[in-house]
């Protein structure tokens, strides 16, 4: 089935997931991304969490009125 570290990208980020993935803290560990290269969790900025949030709420609106 593939490397145990490769997972599918994700497509709904955690408002509070890292500032260069957006992986929830708790599954985080070491990520690698082509921006920050290999990095440990970082806090997202208030516009990330912003952004995210109403990116979540569009996402479940779309959802209920299928």
């Amino acid at each position: 089935m593939g490397c145990a570290g490769v997972r599918p990208a994700q497509t709904e980020f955690t408002p509070s997931g890292c500032r260069w993935c957006g992986v929830a803290k708790h599954d985080h560990l070491q990520r690698w991304t082509a921006q920050a290269g290999w990095h440990t969790w970082a806090p997202p900025t208030q516009e990330q969490i912003k952004t995210r949030m109403r990116a979540r709420a569009a996402a479940r609106a779309a959802g209920a009125t299928r």
